[in-house]
């Protein structure tokens, strides 16, 4: 109805009650798009250079989704201290592998994690055939990671992906404040 032809994002919130509201529209890849593509097969951002050149019109493309993917966020914060940013020189880094996992980051050994930019340092997203498959896999894949000089989000996102709660997905935005508490 806007006549927007191209990759983008539109984001929804859904309440208790399972209402759907409507929040926003991205005229770009969101960070998360790993995600989709690891259950579409699609690699989003050449086909949003195509849909951009005029070499490609996806209007009326059917999507197939197979699986379930989950994304973190591995930080250089400190979850011990209300998970502050921290600066430091990367001494070591090891990313995981294997089927399924993929890791998109600038890292590497004798990197410097400056207090100007955004603490994230890598992206880790799974892909699995169901949920507990995908959950299974990411847990190997966070006890794999390796970071050292700074502190990171990594055994804090271990902890959470390991919670009963969680594995069953009946978290809502609130639950991890929830947990800290505790």
């Amino acid at each position: 109805a806007a006549g927007y032809v191209n990759a983008g994002t539109v984001e929804f919130l859904v309440d208790a009650d399972e209402s759907i509201y409507f929040m926003e529209i991205n005229r770009r890849l969101q960070v998360e798009h790993p995600i989709t593509e690891m259950v579409t097969g699609w690699d989003l951002a050449r086909e949003q250079l195509l849909v951009a050149a005029g070499e490609a019109d996806y209007r009326d493309a059917v999507v197939a989704p197979r699986g379930w993917s989950v994304e973190c966020r591995i930080n250089a914060e400190d979850p011990a201290h209300d998970f502050a940013g921290r600066v430091g020189v990367v001494t070591r880094y090891r990313p995981p592998g294997g089927p399924g996992v993929r890791v998109d980051s600038h890292l590497e050994a004798g990197y410097v994690v400056s207090p100007w930019y955004d603490s994230l340092l890598a992206k880790l997203i799974v892909w699995g055939a169901d949920r507990p498959t995908a959950l299974a896999r990411l847990l190997r894949a966070l006890d794999e990671f390796e970071i050292e000089g700074v502190p990171t989000t990594i055994g804090a996102l271990r902890r959470i992906v390991a919670h009963p709660e969680f594995a069953v997905g009946g978290v809502a935005t609130d639950w991890l404040e929830g947990q800290l508490s505790r």
